[in-house]
């Protein structure tokens, strides 16, 4: 190719040229034109005004002026550009601009599309196809897209956005630590650990090979991760998983994985398992600003790649760790932490997780991580839409998906033959046969509890009708039937703690045992016998799940299990105290006065320390503290309400600010422990060393 041309300006690739468009001069292939997906036709000719020998005036000289004017106006009539008075085109720099800052056609494709879709009705070519094609389609339009489509970022900001995140690396050396503690002690972990080590560990490359941990990213590398993330992420049937990390890090680095690495990171971080050079004052000062930075370069990784990148499996990896670290970081009752939910589920819907025959063209630890992922979701949908008292956004009538096969994340991500050899051990249920505590028997066990609590959202949510308290009871029988028969070890009994069992085991059979006990206290809630001192099933599982809660909370330093299961079931009990105290109503035999009242202080003791001011869920602690500690004080000393000042019940701390003693306790709803549960207890003591005053700082 010629380097220059006459006039010493950079020559301009044959597309670029023939539509009079600004070039990058990038070679082999100009920036434009890989974004207009038109690489294949994107090249530079070293003589682009000669013309073919033979042709008619080839030797003559320039055409006329008025032959020129004439071929200008055409080619401006087949053109995007307006036409000034005397007939020239507009060519300003901002037009120009606002093609470089296009992005390819194929980022706009739809995704998955099901059989009531227009790409069902289609007539196909091959009528033996229709039923498969009527089924799924993820490439729903091959054309060649001549005119790729303006970007709402421009080409300057997706730079700029992806160099502060390239930025976030110059902490690899702490991200690598974390990340390899976050794969040795997380029990709920949706991507196999390997998957996480090799891909942190790969990363190390480009670190050295681009210096980022002392030098600002090399603006080469900026356009290169970008360029790869607005490539679709084909994984063929062939893939194996000790080699995919080489698909999504090196030269292959997208932003996806860098997102998703960063939120585990900052999850683990918040958890105290940060290594030991952390621990020192100096630098605990630094944690709150290093989660910050982390949540927001995991959130820009989030928004470039809904903006450029064609959904795949590792961007819906990251949309759900960041999910799960906003719900933590910002409080379950934040508008971000809803919307990061809706996002994860759109995303599912358009890759076409949600189907089964979408996935039989996988690799098996694809495939069984997008059903590891989808039954998380799933659960963690139903925990936010019940704390929220909204609809569901995944709805398991629509769905076909399998739960995952109780392998170990070693046998999943094991050639084939290891891996078949595995599946060939489970039970016909798809349990492993050797009493093993594995991640994806967690991730089973609440995705069929997730199942019950979908139907009981269902008549929370409706309209009652006739027959609503008959349907209830048989939701609660048939919950109770599936959960006598699952595994026996997987059933939590409460001398667990005493056994040789690790703590992360112990913590998820409680945490499992209380997502079944909040589908038994729901339906006891939605029947509403009246009055509430004589409706003895209710005031039994709200104690038990109480009693739970503040079990979990003897254990466990400073946890949130109180807030998730705690405060409905408290709200309860303090309701039932409260009827008790105006009506002088005696509560059953079986239900002791004092124990509630013993029970319920222990509760506000908890949450006057289980959070911290900047904490996001720090407003609904105290809350609910000072609801509670209002009517514990109405009932042991029973003065006017307007003459007693609250105070804390184990205290006498006086509470300041004023509460209304009437309020409605039973707003108080709670979602399941998806957001920061399955940790491994580090030291006897998941949380020893956090500073929890940091935790609240948002970035948003």
């Amino acid at each position: 190719m010629s380097a220059s041309r006459r006039n010493g300006k950079p020559a301009s690739c044959e597309p670029c040229r023939k539509n009079k468009t600004r070039c990058d001069h990038a070679f082999p292939k100009c920036d434009r034109c890989r974004q207009r997906g038109i690489s294949e036709k994107c090249f530079y000719h070293p003589a682009p005004l000669t013309k073919p020998r033979g042709t008619p005036g080839a030797d003559s000289s320039a055409d006329s002026p008025k032959q020129k004017r004439r071929q200008l106006n055409a080619e401006a009539r087949n053109s995007q550009f307006p036409l000034t008075g005397n007939g020239a085109i507009l060519t300003s720099r901002s037009q120009d601009e606002c093609f470089v800052d296009s992005v390819a056609a194929q980022t706009y494709c739809p995704g998955y599309l099901g059989p009531t879709s227009y790409a069902a009705i289609l007539p196909k070519e091959d009528e033996s196809s229709h039923s498969g094609a009527r089924q799924a389609s993820i490439d729903s339009d091959d054309s060649n897209h001549e005119l790729a489509y303006q970007h709402p970022l421009t080409k300057t900001m997706r730079v700029q956005l992806a160099n502060n995140v390239l930025r976030s690396l110059r902490n690899y050396r702490l991200i690598q630590d974390l990340i390899l503690l976050y794969c040795e002690n997380n029990q709920a972990g949706v991507v196999a650990a390997p998957l996480y080590a090799n891909a942190v560990n790969a990363l190390n490359n480009t670190v050295e090979n681009y210096n980022l941990t002392d030098s600002s990213p090399d603006p080469r590398l900026v356009s290169i991760v970008l360029e790869n993330t607005s490539q679709p992420l084909n994984i063929g049937p062939s893939t194996q998983a000790s080699e995919f990390h080489g698909m999504i890090t090196g030269d292959n680095l997208r932003l996806e994985i860098i997102g998703l690495l960063l939120a585990s990171a900052a999850r683990s971080m918040m958890f105290g398992l940060g290594p030991d050079s952390w621990s020192d004052n100096s630098r605990r000062e630094l944690r709150p600003q290093l989660l910050d930075e982390m949540l927001r370069s995991s959130t820009t990784c989030l928004v470039l790649c809904t903006l450029i990148s064609p959904a795949n499996d590792v961007m819906i990896w990251m949309f759900y760790e960041n999910l799960l670290l906003t719900c933590v970081h910002c409080g379950y009752t934040s508008p971000q932490s809803w919307r990061r939910l809706g996002e994860l589920s759109t995303q599912i819907y358009a890759l076409g997780i949600h189907k089964e025959s979408n996935c039989s063209n996988l690799p098996l630890f694809i495939l069984e991580t997008r059903r590891r992922l989808f039954c998380a979701a799933y659960s963690m949908d139903k925990t936010i839409s019940t704390f929220l008292g909204r609809p569901p956004r995944l709805s398991n009538r629509h769905t076909d998906i399998k739960p995952p096969l109780d392998l170990s994340d070693m046998d999943l991500t094991a050639d084939l033959t290891t891996a078949s050899a595995a599946i060939k051990a489970l039970d016909p249920g798809g349990w492993n046969q050797h009493h093993l505590y594995l991640r994806t028997s967690w991730i089973r066990l609440r995705f069929y509890m997730s199942q019950y609590r979908e139907e009981i959202l269902d008549f929370a949510l409706s309209k009652p009708d006739a027959g609503v308290q008959q349907q209830l009871l048989d939701i609660s029988i048939r919950c109770r039937q599936s959960w006598d028969r699952l595994p026996p070890h997987l059933r939590y009994y409460p001398t667990c703690w005493d056994d040789s069992l690790p703590y992360g085991v112990c913590l998820m059979l409680v945490i499992v045992y209380l997502t079944y006990l909040y589908n038994e206290f729901l339906v006891h809630k939605l029947l509403d016998r009246t009055p509430l001192t004589s409706n003895t099933p209710l005031l039994l599982v709200s104690m038990d799940l109480l009693s739970t809660a503040l079990t979990l909370a003897t254990v466990r330093d400073r946890t949130y299990e109180i807030l998730l299961y705690g405060i409905p079931s408290g709200s309860v009990l303090v309701t039932a105290l409260q009827e008790q105290h105006q009506t002088g109503q005696a509560f059953p035999t079986s239900i002791s006065r004092s124990e509630i009242i013993r029970t319920l202080s222990v509760l506000i003791s908890h949450l006057e320390s289980v959070a911290k001011p900047g904490d996001g869920n720090y407003s609904l602690c105290r809350k609910a503290m000072k609801a509670f500690t209002r009517v514990i004080d109405a009932v042991l000393d029973p003065k006017p309400a307007a003459e007693v000042p609250a105070t804390n019940a184990n205290t006498g701390e006086e509470i300041e600010g004023d509460f209304d003693f009437e309020m409605d306790l039973s707003l108080f709803q709670a979602p399941g422990l998806e957001g920061y549960d399955g940790m491994d207890l580090v030291g006897g003591g998941m949380y020893d060393g956090a500073d929890w005053g940091a935790i609240g700082q948002r970035a948003f």
